[in-house]
């Protein structure tokens, strides 16, 4: 029964993508997106060519952006915004049909101004924002200045979403960059030109980018891009890596625990001497999103985000050489 229940929740979820496909998205084999031209070109004109059955993980992963974007919008909404308009529609006027949805758009109709937000939920959000988001944004800001000419396009910033340990965090500073958004086009000039050609046979391989999201691509078992021959003088660093990685996680096991352990000690007796080193239980309060950072995005579009900020306190031990 077990089996037949994952089976059928596996399903279920495949038609909820697809409808939520359908009705937000629209047929993506008709036109480019914004996360199309900044991905590699093949896996975009094979996605559109052969759009793979998502395995459960990658069914997961979609419902999990989604969430992200709710929770957010309700956050909003407690937070007494109501100018911002969700999943805005903008395309190019050109010959090539470049389309994108952006999740949120804040407009100022006194001043004629909007930015734009746009929400990632990754697994770990990264120290610095990658560069296929970087490219959506600038792509996103620049539709959005075509197709709104009466208003200015101000800024746009990231917002990533991780309902982990990390909460959430703001990139921002980001200002529309013609050079920048004129260049995108032309790679999707590139890109539609490959797709096209590809469709009738008159191209054998589409353009290939290795990148760091490589991993995640339903077409990489086939990619002409990976098809290397052993690296044999690799070998030995890939043993020792492997050994020293499997040390570290032993380890970090151990010092977890023997640190628990000293900070039950410090938690129930108060601060006490070892080995020379005073032992003491500490607590540090920890923001789950940046509010100050926030609140410079939206100044001028909304009101105070106190009610958006949250925050979660943990102890940990406290060593340092005893007096």
């Amino acid at each position: 029964m077990s089996d037949q229940l994952m089976h059928t929740l596996q399903a279920a979820l495949q038609q909820l993508a697809i409808q939520q496909t359908e009705a937000t998205l629209g047929d993506r084999s008709t036109y480019l997106g914004a996360s199309d031209i900044g991905a590699c070109p093949r896996k975009t004109i094979l996605r559109k060519l052969h759009t793979p059955e998502a395995d459960l993980v990658t069914l997961l992963r979609q419902r999990r952006g989604h969430m992200a974007e709710e929770v957010v919008a309700a956050a909003f909404m407690i937070a007494g915004f109501s100018n911002f308009q969700r999943q805005t529609e903008v395309r190019h006027t050109g010959a090539v049909p470049v389309m994108a949805h952006l999740d949120f758009v804040f407009v100022s109709e006194v001043r004629k101004t909007m930015a734009v937000l746009e929400v990632k939920a990754p697994e770990n959000i990264p120290e610095h924002p990658y560069g296929a988001w970087e490219t959506q944004l600038y792509l996103q800001m620049g539709l959005l200045a075509d197709s709104f000419p009466d208003y200015t396009v101000e800024k746009g910033a990231i917002l990533a979403v991780n309902f982990g340990a990390q909460g959430m965090r703001l990139f921002g500073g980001y200002t529309p960059q013609d050079t920048i958004y004129h260049g995108l086009i032309d790679r999707a000039t590139t890109i539609w030109n490959q797709y096209q050609a590809y469709s009738a046979g008159d191209l054998t391989t589409p353009a290939m980018e290795a990148g760091p999201l490589c991993g995640y691509c339903p077409f990489l078992m086939d990619c002409p891009k990976f098809e290397a021959q052993e690296v044999r003088e690799l070998t030995e660093s890939v043993e020792i890596l492997l050994e020293l990685q499997h040390q570290q996680k032993d380890l970090e096991a151990e010092v977890s625990c023997r640190k628990n352990n000293l900070l039950a000690i410090v938690d129930q007796r108060g601060p006490v001497k070892a080995y020379g080193h005073l032992l003491r239980k500490a607590v540090r309060t920890r923001k789950s999103l940046d509010t100050d950072q926030l609140n410079q995005f939206l100044r001028g579009y909304g009101h105070s985000l106190n009610d958006f900020q949250k925050s979660s306190s943990y102890a940990f031990l406290a060593i340092k050489k005893a007096a």
